[in-house]
Formats: structure tokens, sequence, C-alpha cells
């Protein structure tokens, strides 16, 4: 998932030409520019995303703040809207939690999201956007849906199949797809005076609809275009007997994927089926876990999935981990294999096998992920998101058992949830796993009682944190676990550091370190060094340094890059204190370099770089420093930053920045990252561009004149000589809301013409606030 990156965006690259559609791209322009939610909706197949990702491209100018597309085929829990969509735009766990997160971080902002494929969780999308654009003023949403959201001000454009042409018209914009596509897998296919009509025959067939002529075109492979006219005709004979008020167009694409579905072979089709319960993509290993419980060998899936490649039915994915290649298919041909898997009675045999194959998956995690692959196994389960989410559905939905598979996944994860950036969904699942897993595996349920209890130490939910450790202190007793004594020992040390008592703290965490060292287990060795490193470090004790370094040993042997971030912290902040900045800035910057997904690390690190800035005298850099550093924790989801020792290092680093520069220039300082995101913080503290992050909204709303930066951003405008039609137009909105601002503008300055704000702004720009 993308860092928030104003004026970037996440628009993916168009694979395949795009057709015709000028109409409809000319008319959701100008419903853009007029209306804040406009939602693209018409049959399955019709061509709705590619016409919203070129719209979207299209106007991308008019949005600085991004373009942003979330697509909503895999999500499955109308819950975990707001988090998909923050997500996206790099708010991870907390901020995203809520709308109302969603709505304070998008407030001042000109975005453009494009939510895809709403149908399914229709309710939870029309209510979200409701609040979201009812709490800002300057988002605007492209919905694609097969059923309208029927939100408040939404304007609606149906989006129909392509045009086609009848017997001797020119070619129009359904032949011209069927055209291109044919071409693509037929070299040197075109359309003549000797196939015209055939062609023709078949594009009206198909009903013009784009996914029916991209599944037809690629038959040609076996296929002349008489044949494929006539199988055509077969399929559609099938289907006369259907309910006749059904859209004939709907009729044609369910013949079309069923005639792909027929021209597969009997294997084929079983593991279409079984493929079909992956939410976000599949490698082959998990299309062979699947297609196991469809009666499919191992040794087959390859040969099977790489014939359904050339069909079209699946296609290949960017992204891989090691060596292994992605694979899925589009969304309505998905559904369509899950509504067979359903028929042929074995969907509860698959799912069981994708659970079970997330299960192995995720043991796979914890024995491996402490090692040279720690980064890749991070980003894989990144990708397997999706489909992780979908096991633990499908888990909870199955009662108490089913709670007791869900806590195979979710306990071994306990450390992934921070290191992929879902702190908060990570701790959500384990208490529900928790929650119902009565006649659970003891050992299984203890470590996830582990995980789960230090989530909630980490995020500050201290009242089941207290709970789960009693728990989790009894059942280590009663399994004899010196791991679990351990486990207990390291989450009781780290909670009691964190409210203060560090002395505590330190105890109980040499208890876990000697615990953790006779069972073996080093990544929990190594994140107990770290964590007893902090602790020696609040203490102001002098063998912390060696206690961190040790810490930073273990990853470097091992290879272990997401923990040697937390390893180099650990160093750097010792060695600031040892008086040595510099060394322990190279350390941070090191470490923030990685760019890791984890944000709870990156403001740990920013925080660091802030003191020794201080320590150096650049005060100005250290008011800069904390505040991206306040912007990163409030996307973490951790709540280290709230504890007591932290926070009397940030307000030391605070006071003296502050009285060195003042409280003015201080907090000008300090807003100037605050509003930033993740690349921005990034960038500001490698120093990879001059300055700082954009403004935050604070400091926006200090420019002279008292005007917001829309307002700003609309004299600007002005100044140049645009009438309120072309600065609607420039910005996408509509007229009206310009003039409105326009007026604003000269009752806030006290002017009564354009030309008074051109000169006002000439001014400004001439005294050095031209920004």
């Amino acid at each position: 998932m993308p860092d928030v990156s104003r004026g970037a965006g996440n628009l993916p690259s168009e694979l395949t030409s795009f057709v015709g559609r000028r109409r409809e791209l000319a008319e959701t322009r100008r419903l853009l520019a007029s209306a804040r939610l406009v939602t693209l909706t018409g049959a399955g197949g019709v061509g709705k995303t590619r016409l919203a990702l070129r719209a979207a491209a299209d106007v991308r100018r008019a949005f600085p703040d991004g373009v942003w597309f979330v697509p909503l085929a895999e999500l499955r829990d109308p819950a975990l809207l707001a988090y998909t969509i923050a997500t996206t735009l790099g708010l991870t766990d907390e901020a995203g939690a809520q709308v109302a997160g969603l709505a304070e971080f998008l407030e001042d902002q000109r975005v453009l999201l494009v939510l895809d494929n709403c149908e399914h969780v229709l309710d939870a999308c029309a209510v979200l956007v409701a609040k979201l654009l009812s709490a800002t003023s300057s988002v605007r949403v492209l919905a694609t849906s097969r059923q309208l959201l029927r939100a408040d001000g939404e304007q609606v454009l149906v989006v129909p199949p392509l045009p086609v042409p009848s017997a001797g018209e020119p070619a129009v914009e359904a032949v011209t797809l069927f055209a291109e596509r044919a071409a693509a897998v037929v070299p040197g296919f075109t359309v003549d005076s000797s196939n015209r009509d055939t062609v023709i025959r078949i594009c009206r067939r198909l009903d013009g609809i784009p996914l029916a002529l991209e599944l037809a075109a690629v038959r040609l492979r076996v296929l002349s275009l008489d044949q494929l006219l006539q199988r055509l005709d077969d399929r559609f004979r099938l289907l006369t007997g259907g309910s006749r008020t059904a859209p004939d167009r709907q009729q044609t694409l369910e013949a079309a994927i069923a005639w792909s579905f027929d021209l597969c072979t009997g294997a084929e089709q079983a593991v279409w089926e079984a493929v079909s319960v992956f939410a976000g993509g599949f490698d082959l290993e998990a299309a062979e876990a699947v297609c196991a419980a469809a009666g499919i060998g191992a040794d087959e899936v390859l040969d099977l999935v790489a014939g359904m490649v050339d069909k079209s039915i699946l296609s290949r994915l960017d992204g891989t981990f090691g060596r292994s290649a992605r694979y899925g298919m589009l969304e309505t041909v998905r559904e369509f294999g899950y509504v067979k898997l359903v028929a042929s009675g074995r969907e509860e045999a698959v799912r069981g096998a994708q659970v079970d194959y997330v299960v192995r998956l995720t043991q796979r995690y914890r024995d491996e992920n402490f090692g040279p692959h720690q980064l890749e196994w991070v980003e894989r389960l990144r990708r397997e998101q999706p489909n992780v989410r979908v096991a633990l559905e499908h888990c909870m939905a199955g009662g108490p058992e089913g709670a007791c598979r869900a806590a195979e996944i979710t306990g071994p994860l306990w450390d992934y949830w921070f290191a992929g950036g879902y702190v908060r969904e990570g701790y959500r699942w384990l208490r529900a796993s928790l929650s119902r897993d009565a006649g659970c595996d003891r050992l299984v349920h203890a470590r996830a009682v582990q995980g789960a209890a230090f989530a909630a130490i980490q995020i500050g939910d201290e009242e089941p944190a207290r709970a789960m450790l009693a728990e989790l202190r009894e059942l280590a007793e009663a399994l004899d676990d010196d791991g679990l004594r351990a486990g207990w020992a390291q989450c009781a040390g780290a909670g009691t550091f964190y409210l203060g008592d560090l002395a505590g703290g330190r105890q109980l965490l040499e208890q876990a370190l000697a615990g953790f060292r006779r069972t073996g287990d080093l990544a929990q060795v190594c994140n107990t060094l770290i964590l007893l490193a902090a602790v020696l470090f609040y203490l102001d004790e002098p063998e912390g340094l060696p206690v961190a370094e040790e810490a930073l040993a273990l990853c470097e042997t091992h290879q272990a890059d997401w923990s040697k971030a937390y390893a180099l912290w650990a160093v750097a902040i010792h060695t600031w204190r040892h008086g040595d900045h510099r060394r322990a800035s190279a350390l941070l910057r090191e470490a923030i370099a990685m760019r890791l997904t984890d944000r709870t690390q990156l403001a740990l690190n920013l925080s660091a770089l802030a003191w020794c800035a201080g320590a150096a005298g650049e005060h100005e850099r250290a008011a800069g420093l904390l505040g991206a550093a306040s912007a990163i924790w409030r996307l973490s989801g951790a709540a280290v930053s709230e504890t007591r020792p932290h926070q009397q290092f940030e307000q030391e680093c605070e006071a003296r920045a502050r009285e060195a520069l003042g409280d003015d220039a201080y907090r000008a300082a300090f807003a100037g990252t605050s509003g930033g995101g993740v690349a921005e913080a990034i960038a500001y503290a490698l120093a990879e561009k001059p300055g700082g992050p954009r403004p935050a909204r604070r400091a926006r709303e200090s420019s002279p004149g008292g005007l917001t930066p829309r307002e700003r951003e609309i004299a600007e405008l002005v100044a140049d000589g645009l009438s309120n039609k072309q600065i609607a137009t420039r910005l996408v909105i509509a007229q009206r809301t310009a003039e409105t601002h326009v007026e604003n503008i000269l009752t806030k300055l006290g002017f009564t013409s354009r030309a008074q704000i051109a000169a006002w702004l000439t001014e400004q720009r001439a005294g050095g606030d031209g920004r």
C-alpha cells in the first residue's frame, strides 16, 4: 500500500489500450466539476473501472494532493472499509480506524478518491462517503458500483456497452476493441471486407460488453471467426429460457463467461472454482493447497494454471515473493467461479484448505522471519493480507472450533501486525479469536494471548492488558512452559516500563531475556535486548550501550533487517546520550532510509533524530523533526509516544527549541512538518529535498489576510486574470463555488474589485510571501 505523497497518488498504469469512451469521459469530467460524488454504474464487465481510471488520470492535475485508487473487490468486511481507504493513503490503524480520522487528515486537501467495486459493501460506502464529504470541503469521490450508493449529492453516469455498427457501417468502438485484442493473440489480425460482417455479428451477439469481447477475442487462438460466431449462437440459444425482464447485457455477459467456463477442461474448471476463494490474488503454492480439496494433484496445478493464463481466465500479476509468480482474475470471472464452487458442494472443503494454507503460511513466518528473508516475509504477508482476512472471517463464522483455527493464524503473526502496519487490526483479530476459542489447544491459545497482551500494551489498552497478562502467567505455569514464562515477563516488563516504573521494568525484562536465552528463541532475545536497552537508556545506565550493540550484532549476523531498524535506534539513543550526536544521527538516518512499513519504528527514529538536532544546536530542525514524528505517531496506532519516559525527552527537546527560537518560530517549524505523511517525513529527515514538507493546515491558516489555502490559491488565479468560470474549470469545482470563494476573499481583504486582489497579491509576493 502507498505512502501519502501529496500530488502523487497511486493510479495504476494501463497495460492495454483504452478504446473509445469519449462521450463518457467528457461526461465524467463534467460531473466531477460540479459534484463531489460521482458514481459510474452498469453491468459487471462493462468497463466501469477502466473508465474511472482514465477519467481520474485526465483530471489528476486538478488534485495536487493526489488521486488515490482504492480497490474494494477484495474487501468482505464492511467494518474494514475505513481501514482499507486509510491504508491506501498511508494512514494505518489509528488514523483510519474511524471516519473522523480520515476526515481530519483530508480536511484541507484537494484529493480525488476512486472507490472501485462498491456494490458488495454498498451501505458502508454510502455512509462513509456521506460523512467524509460533509466533514471536508475539497475531497471528491469517483465510485464504481453495480448499484447506486444513493448518498446525498450523488451524480450518476450509467456506463453503456460499446456501440456496435450495423452491417456495412464503418467500424466503431466495439469492433475496434475486438480487433485490437484479437491482434494481440493472432499477430497480423485485421478487420477487412472479408471478415467485417462476421466481426460485427460477434460484437452484436456480445452486446458490445468489453469483458465479453476480450474473452471472445482470446478464443481466436484456437477457433476461426466463423467457429467463434457459431459457438456464441449455441450459447445464446441456451439462455433464451431466462428471465425476459433481465437486461440483455447481463445475459450476454453471463453467456460469455459461462462459455469460457465450458471451453475449459474439467480439471481447469475445478481450478477456476477452487482459486475463486482468494480475494487478493494467489501464488502457485496457494493454488496447490486449495486445488487439493477439489481433487487436483499438486503436480497438475502448474500446467493447469498456465493453460488458464493462456485463456485469459487468470492473469500474471506484478510482484513476486522470492521466485514465486502471483496470479489473479477479473472480479466478475472470480465471482462466476465462486458460484460454481458453491453449487458443486465443495465450498466448505476448499475454504478449509485455504485456512490450512494460511495457518501453514503464518507458522512458516514465525519460524523463518528472524533471518535474511525477514523483509520479504513482511512484504509477502502484506500482499496476502486480503486472504488472511478472508481466512479469519471464515474461521470466526465457524463457532468455537473456527475461533481456534483463527488463533493459529493470529498468534504467530503478533509482530507482523507491527511490521506490516496493521497494529490495531491485528489486535482486533487477536481479541476476536480469543473471545470464542473455548476448547482450543492450550499452547495455541497461550501464544495468542501473549500476542494480544503485547499489542494491548503497545496501543495503551491497559485494562485488557492486565487481564491477559494474568491469564498468560497462569497458562505458563499450568503448561510448565519456559517460553511462555519468558513471554509473560517480556510483556509485563514492557507494560511496567511504559507506565514509568523503570526499575521494575528492567527486572522483568532481564528475567525475560534469561528465559529466551535458555529456550534459544533468537527473535525474542533480540526483541527483549532492544526493550531492555530502552529501559537502561531512560535509567541513564551506561551498560545499556553494550546491550543495544548485542541486539544490533544479532540482527546483522542473521540479516534480520526489520529488527535491525529498532536495534539501530537503540544503539543511537545510547550513543547520543554518550555525547556523540553525529554518529547517533548517522545510525538513525540509516534506519529511516530503510523505508519500512512500520510506522512505530519510523516515529521513534524521527524523535531521536530531533534530540540529536537539538544537541547540535539545530533547534529549528529539531522542531521540524518533532513535528514530523508527531504526524507519524498519529499514523502508527501505537501509544509509545504517550509513555512517561518517552514524553520526558520529547518535552526537554521541545523546551530547548522553544527557548532558542521563541514560541512563534517553534510553532511554525513544528507545524510545517506535522501535517505531512510518511514520504514527506522521510524526505525531510534525510534532507532529500530543500526545506520540509508542505506546511500543515495550522501554519497555512496564518497567511496574510487570513485566507485559507483554497482562498489563497483562488486569489492567485484571480491575479492571473482567470474568470470565475475558468477558475471553476481549472479546479474542477462548481462555478458558484468559485464565485463564493472570490466573494469571501474580497470580504476578508476589505476590497471591492478583482484588480485590488491582484495588486494586493503582487505586494505580498514582493514582500517575500509569494510562497
